[in-house]
């Protein structure tokens, strides 16, 4: 009587604990796969953020050669148009000579004809002057196009590797 009754007892208990431990087991393996898989999701973004970081120091070194690059042609505009203005004066000094020797006449012929010839070459001179400014003018133009879109590209990839930063620490 009382013996089967607690051996039926703890046979029920026995198989409520069986099916606890198969519970507890299957509960084990699904944890150590997720953890296997949240492992392996960490680690891939670990590699994204170490690639996006590359890009970001690429992009910085590309600035640095462009804002050398437009220093440089800053430098030569400054040196072109000190040139102009250097040859405007000379111009505007021969063209005086020019009215002077007009007025006065005389041997002023001669002295005429190597004035012009002078101020033709200057003149040649400027106008070359000035199409090598206008084109460094463009060109820089260019360049700070260039380098904006460059500035945008680095704004969106470090928004892009703050996210993936925030990915990795959550």
């Amino acid at each position: 009587g009382k013996y089967h009754e607690k051996q039926a007892h703890l046979s029920a208990r026995i198989s409520e604990l069986n099916i606890e431990l198969e519970d507890a087991q299957n509960t084990l393996v699904r944890t150590e796969a997720e953890r296997i898989q949240n492992t392996a999701d960490k680690k891939s973004l670990e590699q994204e953020c170490v690639a996006v970081k590359k890009e970001i120091e690429d992009i910085e070194l590309q600035i640095q050669k462009l804002e050398q690059e437009k220093a440089n042609k800053d430098h030569t505009i400054r040196y072109l148009n000190d040139e102009i203005a250097n040859q405007d004066e000379v111009i505007n000094k021969l063209n005086k000579e020019k009215k002077h020797i007009n007025e006065v006449g005389g041997k002023a012929s001669e002295d005429l004809d190597v004035a012009t010839e002078k101020v033709d070459h200057l003149n040649t001179v400027k106008t070359k002057l000035e199409q090598t400014l206008d084109e460094l003018e463009s060109s820089l133009d260019r360049e700070k196009r260039g380098r904006a879109q460059v500035e945008k590209d680095r704004r969106k990839i470090e928004g892009e590797l703050r996210i993936t930063q925030q990915g990795v620490s959550e």
